[in-house]
């Protein structure tokens, strides 16, 4: 890539046009990006898509480097003329390539080559070489030689092609890169590119060439943001480290914490100002706060709040003795004895001593009224009447027992119970009633305070209270009389006491926690104000660093919103043109080429359709709505990726070779002549390369040529044994004759006398290449009079009459052992044993010539 200067003239093509004069409405970087683009033909490598990223920081002023100078690219229209070639030579100097032969030259017809041979004879090698340099959208990776059993370590893949350029000639050599320029205008037809046609996952898609352009700058610019991401994902850190260096509760922490791209730097500078004498204040904050933290008044506060609580127990607990009415209770409990004195009285009335079986006491009474409970629950109002059961014992009662009960009713419906009951409850209510912790507590304190030197007389009157207090609570508690009457109105002396003392501790406690909260005011304004100092003299100190941080994530904000204004802009801008070229290059000219393609090899028709998106024109075949993969044939779908192909090949500006790998597999005889027909159509206007192992299809295609009068460079290519890919130049499989073969063979022996000792040994092998050509031939056309020929399909029974029986017995003698010395002595096989130390002579070859001529002539003598 030009980081001054760009300016490029590109070959007029519309797709193009299309793609420079976007490129043009955009960024210096994109227009680099385009140019590289075009002039590669492929995508963009990490290198040169690094070089486009500078650029991009360079431009938008994200980088230190100057801004090159990046004009508008220019487009140049010319006409495709034969200046603009591309032309294989040769490939020689192979290494490194599966098990091919190092010493073995390619060469190339400028029309038609073809390769032909069985499986594993070393033709995908060469087939290889021709994908990897011509960057096919199928590449295969080469591996070395994997039955090499000398251990060595293989070199790497390379050769040198020698190739003509606009007419110029021309040498490179390729190491093993995908791609090799100018030979990425090749194109190449093979197995895979018709999976790539025919594909059960997505369907029939295939994008042209020149609109590949589209998505290679697409690509880019995908790789730009890429890059982008992954500076953005380097400038974000996880976690704000700074963090951890500040307290929560200062003015910093919120400035640190919210650190970004939105942060002012101007006042986070302001806030990082500190006095000049600020360390001298912080150890002055330090000391005040040593001496707050050392007062005593906490245990000062608590002292006096228990003081408090005491006192104020205390006080409940008198208030609530003077509360107490002794004259209240006695006469209750005077009331509660005359009840009972009615009660009994009453009792003894209503009943004889014969009637009762004990005294009548309360247990007495408690049986009467759970009985009558009883008639109640059982709702027997007027019981007992006469003939009325025993509600215990369901006997009848007697009418000495029906006057028992009713005496019994009698007795509780009286009101001398009822007033029991209430004078009990009314002593009950005049009681002394005190919380026993409360009285108990009271106690303890007043007893404490008794034994404390100089304490007032109130402490000793306080334990006498609260004793009597106690005894008067266990007498009222069993209806007894009090033994101290007196206790109220010296209950009401000593609380005027205790709540005087209950007034001064509780002004005390007041004022003592006010003073603790002045001092933990104090001491928390002064902890703020030395954490606050702190974390300003902690920011100073980190300036640098938070700058750093917040420069960090300004760039990472920068670098995502130009990301997303590609994705908004450049990137949609692109797949608007990438339509528009789609348009113009497939719709108006690749569907009747397409179509003209299919009508000449006989392809199903197909449902065409053109889409567009992500900068890439792509094109849709469907059968009925179904892919074509599900539908049609093996046969059909090659002979309709065969289609695609050509349109697509017609399609290119240039001249450039076309390669057909084993193209005609699964077609029938018929479309195997119909495809061999349009290939040699092409090589009137291509250099074309077939490399195949159906020899019928390497037959038919030398035919046409033939037929045409037209030159053809045929190889047959042989396993060499421990070495592949050996090539056989000029032996045709079926239409060299007996006699031309016979002129090629004669025109060899007179070369090889004349040859050096090491030249003699290759030319001979090569001769007895074609002598065994010769017998092939030879018997096929003249002993067998073409009925069976090798490379078709169809038996002709109208020459079998003419086969002369008589003497082919005698040409059958002569020939076949021929044909087997030829077999071990040709530059394709590996040689038997015994020929091993022993090499074919002039000699030997002359003799076996003169025997083959001889044998023919018999046959041929009429």
């Amino acid at each position: 890539m030009v980081t001054e200067e760009i300016s490029v003239n590109l070959g007029e093509a519309t797709p193009r046009r299309l793609l420079v004069n976007w490129a043009n409405e955009q960024d210096a970087w994109v227009r680099v990006l385009t140019a590289e683009t075009i002039l590669s033909r492929k995508e963009l490598s990490d290198d040169a898509l690094s070089k486009i990223y500078s650029v991009f920081l360079a431009e938008k002023g994200l980088s230190d480097l100057p801004m090159p100078e990046v004009p508008k690219l220019e487009l140049e229209i010319v006409e495709a003329t034969d200046e603009d070639s591309l032309e294989l030579a040769e490939i020689r100097e192979v290494k490194g390539v599966n098990a091919l032969a190092a010493d073995q030259v390619l060469a190339f017809d400028s029309d038609l080559t073809i390769l032909f041979g069985q499986n594993g004879s070393g033709k995908t090698g060469y087939s290889r070489i021709l994908k990897r340099i011509s960057a096919v959208r199928t590449p295969e990776d080469i591996l070395p030689n994997a039955h090499a059993s000398d251990g060595a370590t293989p070199p790497p893949p390379s050769a040198c092609i020698e190739y003509r350029q606009s007419g110029e000639e021309k040498t490179a050599i390729w190491k093993n890169e995908p791609g090799l320029t100018p030979f990425t205008r090749i194109s190449v037809f093979d197995a895979e590119a018709v999976s790539l046609h025919i594909d059960s996952e997505l369907g029939y898609v295939f994008t042209p060439a020149e609109l590949a352009l589209f998505s290679y700058v697409a690509k880019g610019l995908q790789g730009v943001q890429q890059r982008i991401a992954a500076e953005v994902a380097a400038l974000k850190p996880g976690t704000n480290s700074l963090l951890a260096r500040f307290a929560r509760e200062t003015t910093v922490y919120p400035v640190i914490e919210t650190l970004g791209a939105t942060t002012d730097l101007t006042e986070l500078s302001m806030l990082a100002t500190v006095p000049e004498d600020a360390e001298t204040l912080r150890e002055g904050l330090q000391s005040e706060l040593s001496a707050l933290r050392a007062n005593t008044l906490d245990a000062l506060v608590a002292n006096a709040q228990q003081s408090q609580g005491d006192l104020a127990r205390l006080h409940r607990v008198v208030v609530a003795i003077q509360s107490f009415d002794a004259a209240r209770y006695e006469s209750a409990l005077a009331e509660l004895a005359a009840a009972e004195q009615r009660r009994r009285e009453a009792r003894e009335q209503l009943f004889s001593p014969t009637e009762l079986l004990g005294d009548p006491d309360e247990e007495w009474q408690k049986f009467v009224v759970a009985g009558d409970a009883y008639r109640r629950h059982l709702e027997k109002v007027q019981y007992p009447e006469d003939g009325d059961p025993c509600l215990y014992c369901m006997q009848e009662l007697s009418p000495a027992a029906l006057s028992l009960l009713n005496r019994y009713r009698t007795f509780l419906d009286e009101t001398v119970l009822q007033q029991v009951v209430q004078t009990r409850k009314a002593l009950q209510a005049a009681r002394l009633t005190i919380d026993a912790t409360e009285l108990t507590q009271a106690l303890q304190y007043s007893t404490a305070q008794g034994e404390v030197e100089q304490t007032s007389k109130w402490a000793t009157e306080a334990v006498t209270l609260l004793t009597n207090a106690r005894t008067t609570i266990e007498e009222t508690a069993k209806e007894r009389p009090i033994s101290n009457p007196t206790m109220p109105e010296k209950a009401g002396s000593l609380a005027r006491d205790v709540a005087s003392l209950l007034s001064v501790a509780t002004d005390t406690h007041t004022k003592l926690a006010d003073d603790r909260a002045n001092a933990e005011t104090l001491l928390v304004r002064k902890q703020r104000e030395l954490v606050e100092l702190e974390a300003r003299m902690e920011l100073q100190n980190s300036l640098d660093a938070a700058r750093a941080y917040v420069q960090r994530a300004k760039r990472a904000q920068q670098l995502e919103k130009l990301s997303r204004s590609i994705s908004s802009g450049a990137s949609k801008q692109l797949t608007v043109q990438s339509k528009l070229a789609s348009e113009d290059l497939v719709n108006k000219n690749f569907e009747a080429l397409f179509i003209d393609e299919c009508r000449r090899l006989r392809a199903p028709k197909v449902a065409l359709s053109f889409q567009g998106r992500s900068g890439r024109a792509e094109r849709k075949k469907a059968v009925a709505n179904y892919r074509p993969s599900s539908i049609l044939s093996e046969g059909e779908q090659k002979v309709l990726a065969i289609a695609d192909f050509l349109a697509e090949s017609r399609m290119r500006g240039t001249k450039a070779p076309l390669v057909f790998d084993d193209p005609v597999t699964s077609l029938d005889y018929r479309r195997l002549d119909e495809v061999a027909a349009r290939i040699q159509q092409l090589s009137e206007r291509h250099q074309v390369i077939v490399l195949t192992h159906n020899i019928m299809f390497a037959s038919a295609l030398i035919s046409e040529r033939q037929n045409k009068k037209l030159r053809v460079k045929v190889y047959e290519v042989r396993d060499g044994g421990a070495a592949k890919g050996i090539l056989a130049p000029d032996v045709e499989p079926r239409f060299d004759t007996p006699a031309d073969l016979a002129k090629r063979v004669n025109t060899k022996l007179q070369t090889i006398p004349r040859a050096e000792p090491v030249l003699q040994d290759a030319l001979i092998k090569e001769t007895y290449d074609l002598i065994r050509a010769w017998c092939e031939a030879f018997v096929e056309q003249e002993l067998l009079q073409n009925v069976t020929q090798r490379y078709r399909a169809n038996i002709m029974m109208t020459r079998l009459a003419k086969i002369d029986t008589t003497r082919f017995d005698a040409a059958v003698e002569v020939i076949a052992p021929l044909f087997g010395r030829a077999c071990d002595r040709m530059t394709g096989h590996s040689h038997a044993a015994e020929y091993m130390s022993t090499k074919p002579t002039i000699t030997d070859l002359q003799e076996d010539w003169e025997a083959a001529k001889a044998a023919r002539a018999a046959y041929i003598a009429s």
